[in-house]
């Protein structure tokens, strides 16, 4: 089963586990990089020495010099590297040596070398290389990029760990503020996606329905007192009344991508389109009708008017081209919408649906009977009311 983690913890951990093979990778050629360099450098000071010395104590073993041989085997362990410099002639006997003082270093690296005169041999020269030191140059090396590797990946996890904490907090304001389930949210990214899929549709879906036209679903609020508010409030006191409305109206829409369009005498029309019909872009445009009538309600209350209105929601498959018929199916939506809300009381939500039966409805929320195909909300479920109620928190704070 597909466990599911917040952001959160998903990317530091991402970051961690590249750094991660990163070093084991790099650690890896390190390695072996730097053991065979330090190898090559053992062997190439090791060969150059006592080519060196073989040249440097020829002449004076041609003219019987010890005191010379001895001066260039000296001159020779003056190099760190060098521990110990012998000559030993033909019969394995010590001619002349020079060492270093101090304690005999541990895993030495002994080189040797004949020494001819006239293609005769005259001796051996022996050296010992301490070869730990120079290993111990190229470890350095090592460890210095491990030491930067470690702080590389320890800025970078904790970075990591910083934005995904701020994203994912982002993510779960926006997700709280979607009409959807109110379940926990463990991962941002799929709760997201989860409350966000009634509202989207796919590239080719898209182009499926560029020349078939999209669903669309028309909403007309009617207000039924529209006369007597006339009388009532002076003009000052109404153009503010219908300033708010309209305010309160374009924000909702913000929230469930709905968009306005001109309604007749007395009403609000807009419409939320899909690219075909479902359950789930009903339950959209419910929720947007429900939170707009909740918000103007408490406008109404809060303005000391009272705001009779009425709410009818129908749908249909309208082409996009050419605009005529787009204009025309739209006319046709909003006049069924104003006959059928010309039949209802104020205060009802009423769905006119041919594609789903009551039943079928039933599991968006609850409705009742109103005549064949129409259906009055009765209101939703538990936890969905409960987001309800955040969303309109959230639209009445910032337009009451």
């Amino acid at each position: 089963m597909h466990r599911q983690y917040s952001m959160a913890k998903k990317l530091p951990a991402i970051v961690l586990s590249i750094n991660l093979l990163l070093g084991l990778f790099s650690w890896a050629i390190l390695a072996t990089q730097t053991s065979s360099l330090a190898s090559q450098a053992i062997t190439d000071k090791s060969q150059t020495t006592i080519s060196q010395l073989v040249e440097l104590i020829r002449t004076p073993l041609f003219n019987n010099d010890t005191i010379s041989v001895q001066v260039a085997l000296r001159r020779a362990t003056q190099d760190r590297a060098i521990y110990s410099a012998s000559f030993y002639d033909i019969n394995n006997q010590l001619v002349a040596q020079s060492k270093q003082s101090g304690e005999t270093p541990e895993n030495m690296e002994t080189v040797s070398a004949v020494v001819e005169l006239q293609d005769t041999e005259a001796g051996t020269v022996y050296i010992e290389v301490n070869s730990p030191p120079i290993y111990s140059q190229y470890r350095n090396v090592f460890f210095s990029w491990l030491a930067l590797w470690f702080v590389f990946t320890s800025a970078s996890t904790y970075m990591s760990h910083r934005f995904a904490e701020q994203f994912a907090r982002r993510l779960r304001i926006l997700t709280n503020r979607l009409p959807g389930s109110a379940e926990p949210i463990v991962d941002e990214i799929s709760a997201l996606e989860t409350r966000i899929q009634p509202l989207l549709s796919t590239s080719g879906q898209a182009d499926e329905n560029t020349a078939s036209g999209y669903y669309y679903s028309i909403v007309t609020a009617t207000i039924k007192n529209r006369q007597r508010l006339d009388n009532q409030l002076n003009r000052e006191n109404l153009e503010l009344l219908f300033e708010k409305i309209d305010y309160c109206t374009s924000r909702a829409l913000e929230l469930y991508g709905g968009q306005r369009v001109e309604g007749a005498d007395g009403s609000i029309c807009f419409y939320i389109r899909s690219t075909q019909s479902s359950k789930q872009h009903l339950l959209v445009c419910l929720m947007a009708v429900y939170s707009l009538q909740q918000l103007l309600e408490r406008l109404g209350a809060k303005l000391g008017v009272d705001l009779d209105i009425n709410w009818t929601l129908r749908s249909d498959n309208l082409p996009t081209l050419p605009l005529f018929r787009y204009h025309e199916g739209i006319a046709a939506l909003k006049q069924s919408s104003a006959e059928l809300a010309a039949q209802l009381q104020e205060g009802i939500i009423v769905i006119h649906s041919t594609e789903y039966d009551i039943e079928q409805l039933s599991s968006l929320a609850r409705f009742q009977t109103y005549d064949t195909n129409c259906y009055v909300l009765q209101g939703f479920p538990e936890e969905r009311q409960k987001l309800l109620e955040t969303q309109i928190l959230h639209l009445a704070g910032i337009c009451l």
